[in-house]
């Protein structure tokens, strides 16, 4: 009596499984043609392990959420190579790896780019900081010139502009004027310790 009841059972169980199979086939094709209602069944189905799974490698609930949304949305679209040999769960569970490797990836070079683009901003800053020691140092010994000395330095050296023009500009002679950069210079020697001095005394000599 008791071998008829297990006997029993175990068909029962076979049945089951037999059945459960047999539905999980019939969701396979009715995906592949587009069935919504099918989609729809298999996600309420099998959306809880596939986040559990996802949890598990990422820690993460909201990420979690993201990457089991992501799985499903790819089962959709490419429902086409579904293949009705294999139980559709493997296949969903080896959609979700193909999703969760593409999203490790994808973290890794975000973390890359992100210590390229932190590198970079870091010789930027240097550079700007550099620039502005090196201006500040300029106008802290240029500051040190008499005002219409620094002046004629100024518009010749740093601008540009020729004697005759400085001296039509200043209402003042040529000569004076060749004179004010002469004595702009011979003090400026006296400050060539500082690199802004140095690469102006020398780039303009």
């Amino acid at each position: 009596m008791f071998f008829l009841i297990e006997l029993i059972l175990y068909l029962g169980t076979a049945n089951t499984d037999q059945l459960v199979l047999q539905k999980m086939l019939n969701y396979t094709q009715n995906i592949k043609e587009g069935d919504h209602i099918s989609f729809e069944i298999v996600f309420k189905l099998w959306h809880k392990k596939v986040y559990a799974y996802f949890f598990k490698k990422t820690a993460s609930g909201d990420q979690a959420k993201e990457l089991t949304q992501m799985a499903f949305i790819k089962l959709w679209n490419f429902k086409h190579t579904l293949s009705e040999d294999h139980p559709l769960d493997l296949q969903l569970f080896k959609i979700a790896k193909t999703t969760l490797l593409d999203y490790f990836r994808k973290l890794a070079n975000d973390e890359r780019n992100l210590k390229l683009y932190y590198h970079k901003a870091s010789e930027e800053v240097v550079a700007q900081d550099q620039s502005f020691d090196t201006k500040e140092q300029l106008d802290l010994v240029l500051n040190l010139l008499p005002p219409t000395r620094k002046k004629v330095f100024v518009l010749n050296r740093l601008h540009g502009y020729s004697y005759k023009e400085i001296a039509e500009q200043l209402s003042i002679s040529p000569r004076t004027v060749e004179k004010h950069i002469s004595l702009a210079m011979k003090q400026l020697h006296g400050y060539s310790s500082i690199p802004a001095i140095v690469f102006l005394i020398r780039f303009f000599q």
